[in-house]
C-alpha cells in the first residue's frame, strides 16, 4: 500500500512538472530608430540636471523640471520644432521657445550607430557640429525622444538639460 501511494505521489508530481511547462515568448523584430526618429517633434518638457551636486548619487537624484521657465504657456511664441528625415538625412529646426538651447537651425544628422545608437550627431565633421546624447531610444512606437543638452563653461560641464519632444 505505501508503494501505490508513492508511485501515485511520484506520478502526480512529474505530470504536474511536465504538463506546466512555460511557453516561449518572442519580442518580435528589433525596432528600427531610424525608421524611429524621423517624424516631426515638438518641444514639449524641459528638465534641469545639477551635474555639481556632490551628494547625488545618481544624476536624475537632482532633476528640476523647468519647463515653465523654458516654454511660457502664455507666450504667443510657440515651442521650438525639429524634423527628422531618414530619406536624405536632413533636418530642420522651426525657432520657437526653447530653440536657443538647441543652437541649430537646418543641417544634416546621423546616429552615432545606426544599429544601436546612443547619441544623435548635427552637421558631423563641420564647424558647427552639435552633439546630443540620446536619454532614451527612440522606436516607431514611441511618443518621446529625449536629448541630453550639456552646458559647458570651457571644459567643465555645468548643468545638463533634458530636452524632452513630443511626436506630432
Amino acid at each position: 500500500m505505501k508503494t501505490l501511494k508513492l508511485t501515485a505521489i511520484i506520478a502526480l508530481t512529474s505530470t504536474l512538472f511536465f504538463a506546466c511547462k512555460e511557453e516561449t515568448r518572442e519580442l518580435g523584430p528589433k525596432a528600427n530608430q531610424l525608421e524611429g526618429i524621423s517624424a516631426n517633434w515638438t518641444l514639449y518638457r524641459v528638465q534641469q540636471i545639477d551635474v555639481n551636486v556632490q551628494l547625488a548619487f545618481q544624476e536624475s537624484d537632482t532633476l528640476l523640471d523647468v519647463t515653465e521657465t523654458i516654454i511660457d504657456p502664455l507666450s504667443s511664441l510657440s515651442p521650438m520644432e525639429i524634423a527628422f528625415s531618414q530619406s536624405d538625412s536632413s533636418c530642420t529646426v522651426t525657432p520657437g521657445q526653447g530653440s536657443d538651447l538647441f543652437g541649430l537651425s537646418d543641417g544634416v544628422w546621423n546616429f552615432d550607430n545606426n544599429n544601436y545608437p546612443s547619441k544623435v550627431i548635427f552637421n558631423r565633421g563641420t564647424g558647427n557640429e552639435r552633439v546630443f546624447p540620446l536619454v532614451r531610444p527612440v522606436r516607431p512606437q514611441d511618443k518621446f525622444l529625449v536629448l541630453k543638452y550639456n552646458k559647458m563653461c570651457g571644459s567643465d560641464r555645468t548643468v545638463s538639460y533634458h530636452l524632452w519632444f513630443v511626436r506630432k
